[in-house]
């Protein structure tokens, strides 16, 4: 009996090896369900109309997500998937490195419009794609998830089942902008509403509530044939009040039966501002493509209307900084396109069409796109590949400064006639004094010792205004004049630049004689209590730097009898004569904030003991002011002995200022030595480290500045504009909360530095 038993599995187990796959009916239209999210295969709907993208998406019962498999004639288990539509659902062919993208085609395309059925039953069939041999599948399972040709035969997406398919024989009617109430300006135009429908015999009926009006009460047939589907009505409220809600209802009457389609609610509402989105890398303004204007892109400023945008809140009275932002007259909106992560598209509203509009502490702007936010990447913001005219915009860019910042600016104030101010200047070099202001009109530009000229570009405060000329150079002989004209040439302003050269690569005068340049005076170098004597002077107590001094050397090894005889130069710090115990030498440095910079240098004690103290110690460190009583950045003591008279020794440390600014290299001693030091450097570092590679961006709300984009763990410092650190705090979230007063911070999350105005 036993033996009987094993020979009947093993029959049964030969026999389900050679189980044949379920074979569809070619007659019947089925639905592609996903297993994993009871999402059905078809295309995706833009403006009404199904689209060559295929996506995962909810069950409407449309012929554009019913297919027959048609059988390929002698191939096993291979069929091509057609829609009732006419289209073929195609891995894409005419691109030779997309191996994973499919599209709905009007034809068969080879192997590529193949897919091998392998299932028992219609509940579980998986299909793979006969170009590559590859499965379909999608990444995700919400509704308008992409799906692919490139995935795994044991994808958890996919797995499909096949339903017969029941398609709905009501005409198709959309009404493109239904997810908000509409506004309308009624000192401006009406508000234009697109529609869709197709397949029906007869006249839509368009119904106002009073105070409201349609352009066209009775859509025919032949007005959407001939709009190739889609009409447009215009709406208006010529005696609606503001404040008051009606509906515009949309109907068909068969038989003497009124059947309702849709309805959309309006309000009057008073006229908005507009205003320009100004690229603030390239002063290009947000507006249509030229080759196409569905798509937004950077253009030139032709005082066109079309580039002219309004700022709609998502939540009116609400303080979240989302908004839509549409454009004026056809009231589109700029979003991401829902089936792209980076693409945009001027549409109707939708999660792609909000943007989180962010004030950033130079007065310019970040967009960042609402549907990205909850990115696995991280926040995302609108910028371009390109910055000329016509390069199109993606919603997917990493915040980078000019890049992705916008200037958002009235189109009454862009567009004043009477205005001759710079909005701001752009330097090839260096660092102005101070904080571009439109009403100041002078400015000292700090420039690093080696730059002898530096070029200066203005950008005028409205798009009318002119600049004579546009860009200037600077040179310590020659100051440089930015005049600005305004349109009437009613008013002229002119902004005034002066060089200051202050840094230096290495100490030592760069390897200069030249008493013009040697001299320490010309290097900045600083006491208040002591005048400095010429550079060549040999009175005692007057000589302040000498090339190659005898009996000055450097270390060569831990050993301090191996010693290398110096030859380059080095600058006495004498404290003796007029000059006290705690007289400080001082140099100004141009810096950048959130670079890590390293100072290197050399220092001895060089020739007598005036005090007969036995040790004194130098302090190097970088301090906001010239005397070293301002605010210290960073500070490092060196000791020396006075058993160690003309040994150089050396120092180092690395220091990060939070701000762009001017801060001073001082050097101070604690006894009245006869000190020198040498070889001095400040390294400028070659990358940046406040690039914001974790996203972070600020909010205000209330008593708290919120910091968006940390992570558990992070070490969180908060300094005021003077660079102090104020606080200090570890995340334990992705949002971080922080009680600050109203003012200006500078917030560093672990090497990365966001500034917050609350």
């Amino acid at each position: 009996m036993k033996k009987l038993f094993s020979i009947i599995c093993l029959f049964l187990a030969i026999s389900s090896g050679f189980a044949q796959n379920f074979v569809p009916d070619p007659t019947i239209k089925y639905n592609i369900v996903q297993v994993s999210s009871n999402l059905v295969v078809g295309p995706v709907i833009s403006g009404g109309f199904s689209t060559t993208v295929p996506a995962v998406l909810t069950l409407t019962n449309t012929s554009a997500q019913a297919f027959n498999f048609i059988p390929v004639t002698d191939k096993v288990d291979t069929y091509f998937l057609v829609n009732s539509e006419g289209m073929y659902l195609n891995k894409v062919s005419n691109v030779s490195w997309d191996t994973w993208s499919v599209i709905f085609e009007a034809d068969t395309t080879s192997l590529s419009s193949e897919w091998v059925l392998s299932g028992a039953t219609a509940s579980s069939i998986r299909l793979m794609n006969n170009f590559n041999s590859k499965y379909l599948a999608s990444d995700n399972i919400t509704s308008g998830s992409g799906i692919y040709c490139d995935k795994a035969v044991d994808n958890a997406n996919g797995e499909f089942k096949l339903d017969e398919a029941t398609i709905d024989d009501k005409p198709i009617f959309t009404i493109l902008e239904q997810n908000l109430v509409l506004e309308i300006e009624n000192e401006l135009q009406p508000y234009p509403l697109d529609i869709v429908a197709s397949g029906q015999t007869y006249n839509i009926d368009v119904t106002a509530s009073e105070g409201f009006e349609v352009d066209n009460v009775s859509i025919t047939p032949a007005q959407f044939t001939s709009g190739a589907g889609k009409v447009q009505i215009y709406i208006d409220a010529p005696t609606a009040n503001i404040g008051d809600t009606g509906k515009v209802v949309f109907s068909y009457t068969l038989a003497g039966v009124v059947y309702y389609l849709d309805t959309v609610l309006v309000t009057p509402v008073a006229t908005y501002e507009r205003y320009y989105i100004i690229h603030k890398g390239s002063g290009l303004v947000i507006g249509g493509n030229s080759t196409n204007s569905l798509f937004p892109s950077l253009t030139e400023n032709i005082n066109d209307y079309t580039q002219n945008f309004i700022k709609r809140p998502v939540h009116p009275g609400v303080n979240d900084s989302l908004f839509y932002i549409l454009q004026d007259g056809e009231y589109r909106m700029l979003k991401k396109q829902a089936t792209s992560g980076w693409n945009t598209e001027f549409g109707t509203s939708d999660d792609g069409a909000k943007w989180k509009i962010v004030k950033l502490d130079d007065g310019n702007y970040s967009l960042a796109n609402y549907a990205n936010l909850g990115s696995t990447e991280g926040k995302k913001f609108l910028g371009s590949d390109a910055t000329i005219a016509d390069s199109r915009l993606y919603a997917d860019k990493k915040f980078v400064a000019d890049a992705t910042e916008w200037i958002i600016a009235s189109v009454s104030e862009v567009s004043d006639v009477t205005s001759s101010k710079l909005s701001g200047v752009t330097l090839s070099e260096g660092l102005l004094k101070q904080v571009f202001n439109s009403d100041v009109t002078s400015y000292d530009v700090y420039a690093p010792a080696d730059v002898s000229s530096i070029f200066i570009k203005g950008a005028t405060q409205t798009f009318v205004a002119s600049l004579s000329p546009d860009s200037v150079e600077l040179t310590a002989a020659s100051p440089a004049v930015l005049t600005c004209v305004s349109a009437d040439a009613s008013s002229t302003t002119n902004y005034n630049f002066n060089l200051v050269p202050i840094t230096f690569d290495k100490w030592a005068a760069g390897g200069e004689t030249n008493v013009a340049k040697s001299v320490p005076t010309q290097w900045g170098w600083k006491c208040d209590n002591a005048t400095w004597a010429g550079a060549n002077a040999t009175t005692n107590g007057t000589v302040r730097y000498m090339d190659s001094p005898k009996g000055v050397y450097s270390l060569g090894g831990e050993l301090m009898t191996d010693t290398i005889p110096y030859t380059g130069r080095i600058m006495y710090t004498h404290w003796d004569g007029a000059i006290t115990v705690d007289g400080v030498y001082s140099f100004p440095i141009a810096l950048k904030g959130g670079l890590n910079y390293t100072f290197a240098g050399k220092y001895e004690w060089d020739s007598s003991n005036p005090d007969k103290v036995g040790s004194s110690t130098f302090t190097f460190g970088i301090n906001s002011l010239a005397d070293n009583t301002g605010n210290s950045y960073a500070s490092q003591n060196a000791v020396v002995d006075s058993t160690d008279m003309g040994h150089l020794h050396d120092v180092t440390f690395q220091f990060e200022p939070v701000i762009d600014g001017v801060y001073y290299l001082t050097i101070k001693n604690d006894a009245a030595i006869w000190g020198a030091v040498a070889d001095m450097s400040i390294t400028t570092p070659t990358a940046l480290n406040n690039t914001l590679t974790q996203n972070l961006f600020g909010t205000v709300l209330g008593d708290f500045v919120k910091v968006h984009g940390t992570n558990a763990g992070d070490n969180v410092k908060v300094y005021n504009v003077s660079g102090q650190l104020i606080k200090q705090l570890t995340a334990d979230s992705n949002i971080t909360s922080i009680n600050l007063k109203s003012g200006i911070y500078i917030i560093k999350v672990n090497t990365n530095v966001l500034k917050v105005v609350k």
